[in-house]
């Protein structure tokens, strides 16, 4: 058994820009930013395994005491993702969702515990593979789904700011020419404006709490939503149209006209985009396309990737490490299905490799071969739900010994062999063996207050153990967090 050693680690974590290495045409096995993020996009839970997307599942109203009305994380988190990306500026290409939101919930465009509750929901899941501004907009797509709307395409790439932008949220008192104009500069023609108004509004509404120049209430409990129903649907516009609307922003509950904004952007043109986004499919094909504009309207100098699709067949966890004394070999298989399929009784799999030393090696003579994983089920979030898709992990651990180790794997499923494009899944190195279920880690997070422009930093101490082969061949040894 290698020997082992106790490394002892104290990290500083900023909230760092992701890395801009992007996968492009075929997927190749590793490819970390990239496994990260779809990851986090299909099973909805970060690098710590705790669950972020289930939030909005079920257009679920986020937690509060009674008697105050709540809205859902997915109204929250659209008004989110579309509050941090006004600051872009089409002029000079500056701004957009870049996460600069963190620092700009002291203005008066940006009021409202809905921003302040996102950018606490969101704010300890970054990693050094995934950054606030990438998980702003998968906010976006997980909360449409949840509501029942359409896949919003996602990419990756986007870079956080580490400081305010511009000013740029249009708020409702604002005349119409100042709302066009916002817009314009966002990127937006008034035609889409309209659109992404009421893609927007179509979840959530106005708290009292807020603006009680618009839903006054001496009690601050009430929130008027714009429509009647909570989920993602063409509602707002069918009650705009046929005049039922209760929306706030139209029929202004104070009185007070002055913050009809919505009655102002809908009512261009005679009504001609609302009448064209009257149906379910007008309305989800217009959103999906609106929302993906917003999302993806990023600082020109930001390159995203392309749109994160499904893996169907996705590895993960591949190591070597050490359990009871014994080196085992330890991968997991992600499987896709469609929701309607017992994925138990369906799938057949089974896992082979090469041994990496010794007369064996490269498979000579020898292929060896692992046929009866661990079965288990797997997180998935509201867009991965949304698609009727479940997802079902195959477990291998087999014993092997530090003479032969590992040098590539594969795997064959229901007949079908999947080996990462023809050249295995490699083992980049098997010298340094990481004992995960012996070592600890405790994290400090400094949690600033909701308007603090603090940097988020967080001490980290790892306690690692790991095992180094002997005789290694060298006497230094590395292990990169």
């Amino acid at each position: 058994m290698p020997a082992a050693s106790i490394i002892n680690l104290i990290i500083w974590t900023l909230f760092i820009p992701a890395s801009t290495l992007f996968v492009s045409g075929d997927y190749t096995w590793p490819s970390p930013q990239h496994d990260a993020l779809e990851k986090f996009l299909y099973e909805g839970i970060d690098a710590s395994d705790l669950n972020l997307a289930g939030l909005a599942s079920f257009c679920s109203k986020r937690f509060g005491p009674s008697p105050f009305e709540l809205s859902t994380f997915s109204a929250e988190w659209v008004r989110l993702a579309y509050h941090d990306m006004a600051t872009h500026n089409v002029t000079d290409g500056t701004g957009g969702l870049d996460a600069s939101i963190f620092y700009e919930l002291d203005r008066p465009e940006n009021i409202g515990a809905g921003n302040i509750n996102s950018v606490n929901d969101f704010r300890t899941h970054t990693s050094k593979l995934v950054s606030r501004s990438d998980i702003i907009a998968m906010g976006v797509v997980w909360g449409v789904a949840g509501c029942g709307g359409p896949a919003i395409p996602f990419r990756y790439g986007r870079k956080d700011a580490f400081k305010p932008g511009r000013s740029g949220v249009p708020e409702p008192q604002q005349e119409l020419t100042s709302h066009i104009e916002s817009f314009r500069l966002q990127g937006f023609t008034e035609t889409e404006m309209i659109g992404l108004v009421a893609c927007g509004h179509t979840l959530g509404g106005v708290r009292s709490v807020d603006f009680q120049d618009i839903v006054p209430d001496p009690t601050n409990f009430s929130l008027a939503t714009f429509d009647t129903t909570p989920a993602f649907d063409h509602v707002i516009v069918s009650e705009y149209l046929n005049s039922s609307t209760q929306n706030p922003l139209i029929k202004v509950p104070s009185g007070n006209t002055t913050f009809a904004s919505d009655r102002r952007i809908f009512g261009i043109g005679q009504n001609a985009t609302m009448k064209g986004l009257n149906s379910k499919t007008s309305f989800f094909k217009t959103c999906q396309t609106l929302l993906a504009r917003m999302i993806d309207t990023v600082p020109s100098n930001v390159q995203l990737s392309d749109v994160v699709t499904l893996l169907p067949v996705k590895v993960t966890d591949a190591q070597i490490t050490v359990i009871d004394s014994q080196l085992v070999f330890m991968t997991t298989l992600r499987l896709a299905h469609p929701i309607n399929i017992n994925a138990t009784a369906a799938r057949n799999v089974r896992m082979f490799w090469c041994d990496n030393r010794g007369i064996l090696k490269n498979c000579n003579r020898v292929t060896n071969v692992a046929s009866l994983p661990f079965q288990d089920g797997s997180f998935t979030s509201p867009l991965t739900d949304s698609l009727n898709i479940q997802l079902t992990l195959y477990n291998f651990k087999v014993p092997i010994s530090a003479a032969r180790s590992v040098s590539k794997f594969w795997f064959e499923v229901d007949g079908v062999i999947h080996n990462n494009g023809g050249k295995g899944y490699p083992i980049l190195q098997d010298e340094i063996i990481h004992v995960p279920w012996l070592g600890s880690f405790n994290k400090a997070f400094s949690q600033p207050g909701p308007t603090s422009t603090s940097l988020g930093l967080s001490e980290t101490t790892f306690n690692l153990v790991v095992g180094v082969s002997a005789p290694a061949s060298s006497a230094r040894a590395c292990f990169k967090i």
